[in-house]
């Protein structure tokens, strides 16, 4: 039986005006609905109120993925998992995750490789950071060394920060093998499937590396992705830069490339497109403005990345290589850059160095990132953070890490004599930049998450 409870907490509210917004969108009442999937009117109010019990609204999700043509995950919103906006996890937690793995070398030999410990993280953010120690010793930097085992490279991003004298090993698409010796403070980027690996060059030094991998675009599309299939996704692959995305516009405008040429050249008589087409190039960036408005687009659609398909980057630490924070001449923050793809903005990762001892709520962070920090020094840390109008603090000792959702104002200052270090990383969110400029237009941008009626007044 369809069960009615009290007024429940916001995550059902917020369910049902998930809900109601879905129904909104086809074009159906409550009642409508409640006819349609065999509920009654009465049960599918409680749900779109959030009075009904979490298992009835999960009920009637399901059944409206299988009478409408519609995806019923989307309609399952997540229930976050932080508290006051962050997520904090201790080193004593992170070593309750321990796990060591062993890898079978070139000569035969198997021997404790990596030991891996969970550090903090969220349900809201596609990012997986790991704490892993280094348990493999080598005797040179030989990127051939028999004893280094490759992995076969991961769908995840990864930048790692680099701790002691560590060898990081990886391998390009013809099969060539790379080693580069990297110590403390050293970081570097890899795209997906990169194959890769680490070992130590000491076996008498503490060797790890803090490796924070998360998803990307890709990532949030997958699951469209396995759907449509392996045909379709290759139809998706832009291999031909300038090309790709010029045929791509063009057949989505149900174009052909003679009537796109037509137009351009009633605009600009010394635009030839098809040339382009023949020689791979890109035109100028005002020739492509001409272009892109006949397709009815902007320009930055059809520029193509200059993103290689295997990339890494490395960066080495330099103690003169930062900025201070807030002010050039006199900061609360060192702040580090660390490695980067160098195109996109989807990762931004630093090490900050914190020479404040007291919290100035003028001068808190505050980025549209989901961030993650952990602190890799022995000296112990204060954090600071300000969630809904309300300020809350947590010492964060060595290793102790912590997620923050976007928008969450935060500081960092020492809580001993020594200077804290700790690695920084953020990771754009599912609201990109066009996402942001299409919220930006609403009129009435709330109702995106809070619908509370029908699409039209009941008489």
């Amino acid at each position: 039986m369809d069960k009615i409870g009290k007024p429940q907490d916001n995550y059902l509210k917020s369910l049902g005006s998930r809900i109601r917004c879905e129904l909104n969108d086809l074009k159906r009442t409550p009642l409508t609905a409640a006819n349609e999937l065999g509920f009654s009117e009465r049960v599918v109010d409680s749900v779109l109120e959030g009075r009904a019990e979490y298992e009835t609204a999960v009920e009637l999700v399901d059944k409206m993925g299988e009478f409408y043509p519609i995806d019923p995950m989307h309609l399952r919103l997540l229930k976050k998992d932080t508290t006051n906006a962050v997520k904090l996890m201790s080193n004593e937690e992170s070593h309750s995750t321990r796990r060591v793995y062993h890898r079978t070398d070139g000569l035969l030999e198997k021997s404790n490789y990596y030991e891996y410990r969970d550090t903090a993280m969220s349900n809201l953010a596609p990012l997986k950071p790991e704490w892993i120690r280094v348990l493999k010793e080598v005797q040179d930097s030989d990127p051939n060394n028999l004893r280094v085992v490759m992995n076969n490279g991961h769908f995840m991003h990864q930048v790692t920060l680099f701790i002691g004298p560590v060898n990081f090993y990886y391998e390009d698409e013809e099969g060539n093998k790379f080693c580069h010796e990297m110590n403390t403070g050293d970081s570097n980027y890899i795209t997906p499937f990169v194959k890769h690996s680490f070992a130590s060059r000491d076996k008498e030094e503490f060797t790890c590396i803090l490796a924070v991998t998360y998803g990307g675009d890709v990532s949030r599309s997958q699951r469209e992705l396995y759907a449509l299939g392996n045909k379709k996704l290759n139809s998706f692959l832009l291999k031909d830069g300038f090309a790709s995305l010029l045929n791509q516009q063009t057949k989505n405008n149900l174009f052909s490339i003679d009537i796109l040429d037509s137009l351009i050249r009633a605009k600009d008589d010394g635009i030839d497109v098809k040339s382009f087409l023949a020689s791979g190039e890109t035109p100028a960036i005002e020739e492509l403005s001409v272009i892109a408005s006949c397709l009815g687009v902007g320009v930055e659609k059809l520029i193509p990345s200059k993103q290689n398909s295997t990339k890494c980057i490395i960066r080495k630490f330099s103690e003169n290589d930062c900025n201070l924070f807030p002010n050039p001449n006199s900061g609360l923050y060192r702040v580090f850059s660390l490695a980067n793809d160098g195109q996109s903005d989807l990762m931004k990762a630093s090490v900050v160095e914190v020479l404040g001892e007291k919290h100035e709520p003028q001068h808190y962070f505050e980025r549209s990132l989901h961030s993650y920090l952990i602190n890799y020094t022995d000296a112990p840390a204060e954090l600071s953070w300000e969630h809904n109008g309300e300020y809350h603090t947590r010492k964060i000792n060595k290793f102790d890490s912590v997620y923050l959702e976007p928008f969450t104002r935060f500081s960092v200052v020492n809580s001993s004599d020594e200077l804290s270090r700790l690695l920084i990383v953020g990771i754009k969110t599912s609201v990109n930049l066009q996402a942001q400029r299409e919220l930006s237009t609403f009129p009435s941008p709330e109702r995106v998450i809070s619908e509370l009626g029908g699409w039209y007044e009941k008489e």
